[in-house]
């Protein structure tokens, strides 16, 4: 046989065969990898971010987490990123008056006797005062939990009937200790009564904040392990903190750790660093009127607006948020991390 009527026999027919293979191999490759890039592609998750405006100057805060500004607006925000992505923002409205709900949880601390001279009808007061748009509900810390007495409510009688003041003797009695109220937080914060995420969360709290199951108290820039789980799980419930510093005025018991000084406050400045919240005290020791305090609370949620970003990430990742004020004299005040979608977390 001549090499002329053999050189395409053995060619011809593997080539043809081959092509459609190859073919079929590229676009299968083609339709895994689209398939594996798509999930993030086509992710676009409505998220709501709880915000509010802080001085600045040369670059630093002014006036701690607890400053408020007139209510900060749109303009006021360059940009906002989550793990280095850009959110784009949707809507942009007032916390107080606006069209979502705010469900506040009042909490008080079973360790303390708050309300026995009169100090619950300040915070009637104040809960008076809020807009139709927050429910409210009430609970108590108790050996490390927060035992709801009255689940959300816009009826504010109910919240009133509430708030039973504790005599001394119920106070010192160590069935009613808080149990560490940042464990109470952290158990509340994977407890909340209403996962519902189209709705806003916020905890107003009342306690001395000193983590007495510790047996020894936190000094100098040694941050609190137990602040820390606390803020962790709040970040993750998308709950802003709002703890108000109380300490019954009365003798100690020689046999209860009061902590160092200033550790409750401390922990509260930890405790809101990363969390959007804002402590409420005023030097070392409770106020005689709850009143003006609870002023500066409510002057805090009137500045503080609800941002809708679109998130580039599926629902339930927890993500950094960075934003950018388009202002020198302000810098926007807000979670240091967001859980996308606004679910809840149960761990």
């Amino acid at each position: 046989m001549t090499p002329e009527s053999t050189s395409h026999l053995p060619i011809e027919p593997k080539s043809h065969s081959l092509r459609p293979a190859r073919i079929l191999a590229a676009a299968a490759g083609a339709l895994l990898l689209v398939s594996a890039i798509a999930p993030l592609a086509i992710a676009q998750t409505p998220t709501l971010l709880v915000l509010r405006a802080v001085p600045v100057q040369k670059g630093k805060k002014v006036g701690g987490s607890a400053a408020a500004l007139p209510p900060l607006i749109q303009a006021d925000i360059q940009e906002i990123k989550l793990d280095q992505k850009k959110a784009p923002v949707t809507a942009f409205e007032p916390l107080l008056r606006g069209s979502h709900t705010l469900q506040l949880m009042v909490v008080l601390d079973s360790s303390q006797m708050l309300g026995a001279k009169g100090q619950f009808e300040d915070i009637e007061n104040f809960l008076h005062s809020l807009p139709a748009n927050v429910v409210i509900g009430v609970g108590w810390m108790l050996q490390g939990n927060v035992k709801v007495v009255q689940d959300f409510t816009t009826d504010r009688e109910l919240v009133y009937k509430a708030f039973v003041p504790q005599t001394r003797e119920q106070a010192a009695n160590p069935k009613n200790d808080n149990g560490n109220p940042y464990s109470c937080l952290k158990q509340l914060a994977y407890h909340w009564p209403d996962a519902d995420p189209a709705k806003l969360r916020a905890v107003l709290v009342f306690t001395d904040g000193i983590t007495r199951s510790n047996g020894q108290s936190q000094g100098g820039d040694q941050l609190n392990p137990d602040v820390e789980g606390a803020s962790q799980a709040l970040q993750k419930n998308g709950i802003v903190p709002y703890p108000f510093y109380w300490l019954d005025p009365i003798v100690p018991d020689p046999n209860r750790n009061e902590g160092g000084s200033l550790e409750g406050q401390q922990n509260f400045s930890q405790l809101t660093t990363n969390t959007g919240g804002a402590p409420l005290y005023d030097g070392m020791f409770a106020p005689g009127s709850l009143t003006p305090l609870l002023n500066k609370l409510y002057s805090i949620l009137a500045s503080e607006a609800v941002v809708t970003v679109t998130a580039p990430y599926p629902a339930g990742k927890f993500e950094i948020m960075d934003i950018k004020s388009s202002r020198d004299d302000i810098a926007i005040f807000g979670p240091d991390k967001v859980f996308i979608g606004n679910a809840t977390s149960k761990k």
